[in-house]
């Protein structure tokens, strides 16, 4: 199904379906990125309708996230592995493109990291835009900063004074990843960690425990604040049936959490090809979760990633654009790189960053990020520097059929010419959980 066709299908949808017997949940919520259309000529974009994932950080270790997932884009893309603006310096990048009209979205391994010290710079930051309805709602996620971590830093000694550092610094969600699939519901109990596909990730059982921790400190807290719980589960051929969904769904019932969002594996480092959804999984997926949304009675609201692209999406009657990811033209990833000193317009510029469209695989290249020393002054000015020509041609290539899906990234990672240069795996430590 083309761009267009996907357009038109979801209208008629919409108009043929009418009202349907369904549970009164909350709608479904989607990642938001800007609607514009494809056809706008990337050069009447405002600044205010771009989105940036500054990669502040990407050091994966014990002293951030305290993990070594297989799958992680982090530890596997050459590109990304092991890199760091500099925490200050980061900030400095945050802010100053902030000040320029840009949505920035600024991003690290753990938000609990080195004892909650990006917590304190950056402020109630998110690490996306959740959005749902037909009036792009923001949810509830979007009131307060979101601290996305993997769990383990809340299982140490000092997980209070983390929370305490959190609400603080204005966070009322803890997002968290969650890895396991569900025997049990009534007894909370999963199949074991050891059997689980992928490796190096926070055993589900821990997850549950540092759930109880959050919800146990939120009645307790001398703020008087209630901390919300969202989980992410990632969704391959290991648990994508409609009974591992309904048992998550049933799981996180009782648990009493606030967000459910399911995401697409992808098969980062090429490790895991057996994981990797089909397309006809895909459409499977979405006909189960609007089953499910129809069927059962959740206490949370269901959310679902852009990282399942298009194949199926219609069934779940969102707004036309969701799942066509706007990577490459109102969303881009900001990666640190190597110095290195240009001349742009005869003025010295210092190149430090490079600009990427997918924020999963950071591919293709669309620009670089400069920073120019003020006179007289220790502070630098920061300049966004885009590559229009590759942008239009590559949304040529979208709106052409060369890439089919909404979601390009795993079309990218499919093609034979296309290399995206892998960590040696000999490189990466393995990091007891």
């Amino acid at each position: 199904m083309t761009l267009h066709t996907h357009i038109l299908y979801t209208d008629i949808r919409k108009i043929t379906n009418g009202a349907m017997s369904m549970k009164e949940n909350m709608e479904i919520s989607y990642d938001y990125h800007g609607d514009i259309d494809f056809k706008e000529p990337f050069s009447s974009i405002k600044n205010e309708d771009i989105h940036f994932y500054l990669d502040v950080d990407t050091f994966v270790g014990k002293d951030t996230c305290g993990q070594n997932c297989n799958h992680c884009w982090f530890v596997n893309y050459q590109k990304v592995f092991a890199k760091s603006f500099g925490i200050h310096a980061g900030h400095d990048i945050y802010r100053k493109l902030s000040q320029q009209g840009f949505n920035i979205y600024p991003r690290y391994v753990d938000s609990f990291a080195h004892n909650g010290e990006f917590m304190d710079i950056y402020g109630p930051a998110h690490n996306r835009e959740f959005r749902s309805g037909e009036n792009k709602e923001e949810t509830e996620t979007m009131i307060k900063g979101d601290a996305w971590t993997s769990g383990k830093p809340l299982l140490q000694k000092n997980y209070t004074d983390l929370l305490d550092k959190a609400v603080r610094n204005g966070y009322g969600t803890v997002s968290i990843t969650f890895h396991g699939i569900v025997d049990d519901v009534d007894k909370c109990l999963l199949y074991s960690h050891t059997d689980y596909p992928i490796k190096g990730v926070f055993p589900g059982e821990k997850c549950i425990s540092v759930i109880s921790r959050i919800q146990n400190y939120s009645n307790e807290n001398v703020f008087n604040t209630e901390i919300r719980v969202n989980i992410g589960i990632t969704i391959g051929t290991h648990n994508h049936s409609r009974e591992n969904l309904i048992k998550y769904c049933q799981l996180f019932n009782k648990l009493g959490v606030e967000t459910v969002r399911f995401n697409c594996f992808t098969d980062h480092g090429r490790r895991h090809p057996h994981l990797q959804l089909s397309q006809k999984q895909v459409r499977d997926f979405y006909e189960n979760v609007r089953w499910i949304h129809d069927n059962l009675t959740l206490h949370f609201q269901l959310g679902v990633s852009e990282d399942f692209g298009t194949s199926g999406i219609d069934v779940l009657d969102l707004p036309a654009h969701v799942g066509w990811c706007r990577a490459g033209r109102q969303l881009f990833a900001i990666i640190p790189c190597e110095a290195t000193i240009t001349y742009i317009e005869g003025e010295e510029h210092e190149r430090i960053g490079q600009i990427v469209g997918c924020v999963n695989i950071f591919e293709p290249g669309f620009g670089s990020l400069t920073r120019i020393k003020k006179t007289n002054s220790d502070e630098y000015d920061y300049r966004v520097h885009f590559d229009v020509e590759a942008i239009e041609s590559f949304t040529q290539d979208r709106l052409s059929g060369v890439y089919k899906n909404g979601c390009f990234a795993g079309e990218i990672l499919q093609m034979e010419n296309y290399d995206i240069p892998l960590v040696d795996k000999h490189r990466i430590d393995v990091i007891e959980v």
